[in-house]
């Protein structure tokens, strides 16, 4: 019981510890200071209504929604195509080809950064919003590759042989039981694409340039630069909106798992 108790108040320390600097974006958000400054000398809604309706952040914040969606569709389902590969077929490469797609993992994101700005250059990109693209489905595929192997482990591998054995082609078995069975791996696969992608600053810093901003290097410039009580306004409103979508996920996990 005492062993317990001293898990529980670690438990509770380092939700304390993580919770603690978003909980003061949030409380800074409502200050009437024009620029950040912890405790807050007031209460307003002032800066909720500036970020929304002076459109600064409007663009670069269409810019990164629509990046991430993009993101999603593409890296979604070829990771979980790889995914399925590395699960299902068994082969001596297995471990090599689950290294290569993870390794993006593992690499640092600077280095990252400088080795894509050096292919799409040789590759005669120009426009910013393929580059980035392409980068960000590099980046996010494993997170999808590795949260839907996890998931094709946790399957009951005899369904779907049944379904073969019941006349179903293989591929009429992925998309009909396979898919079905691993929908909250989709689901947090989902999830994960769509925040890593929204989230991404270092690689949009070295693919990107004039004309084309996403959210984050918007927020980092006004760091430097203009370090206004709306930074914390519209950190918060990414909070709200990242904690909302993670509900919503786990709501429809929920569902999937009723039915």
């Amino acid at each position: 019981m005492k062993n317990f108790k001293i898990v529980n108040f670690v438990n509770v320390f380092i939700y304390i510890f993580i919770l603690a600097p978003l909980l003061v974006v949030i409380i800074s958000s409502f200050n009437t200071a024009e620029y950040l400054v912890f405790p807050p000398q007031g209460f307003t809604f002032d800066w909720y209504h500036e970020v929304i309706s002076k459109g600064r952040y409007t663009q670069p914040f269409w810019n990164s929604i629509k990046l991430a969606v993009v993101t999603t569709m593409i890296a979604l389902p070829v990771g979980t195509m790889i995914a399925y590969a590395i699960s299902r077929y068994k082969s001596r490469f297995n471990d090599v080809l689950q290294s290569f797609f993870l390794s993006p993992l593992v690499i640092p994101t600077l280095l990252l950064g400088i080795g894509l700005l050096i292919l799409v250059s040789n590759l005669g990109v120009q426009m910013y919003f393929p580059r980035l693209l392409l980068a960000h489905v590099v980046i996010v595929i494993p997170y999808v590759v590795r949260t839907m192997i996890a998931g094709f482990a946790g399957m009951d591998k005899s369904i779907e042989q049944a379904s073969i054995i019941l006349g179903a082609s293989p591929i009429k078995t992925f998309f009909l039981v396979t898919v079905p069975l691993a929908r909250p791996a989709l689901l947090a696969s989902g999830f994960l694409s769509l925040v890593v992608s929204f989230d991404e600053l270092i690689i949009a810093l070295f693919l990107t340039g004039p004309g084309f901003n996403t959210l984050p290097m918007t927020i980092y410039s006004d760091v430097q630069f203009n370090l206004s009580t709306s930074l914390a306004a519209i950190s918060s409103l990414i909070i709200f909106g990242t904690v909302l979508l993670g509900l919503l996920a786990v709501l429809l996990m929920g569902v999937n798992k009723k039915s």
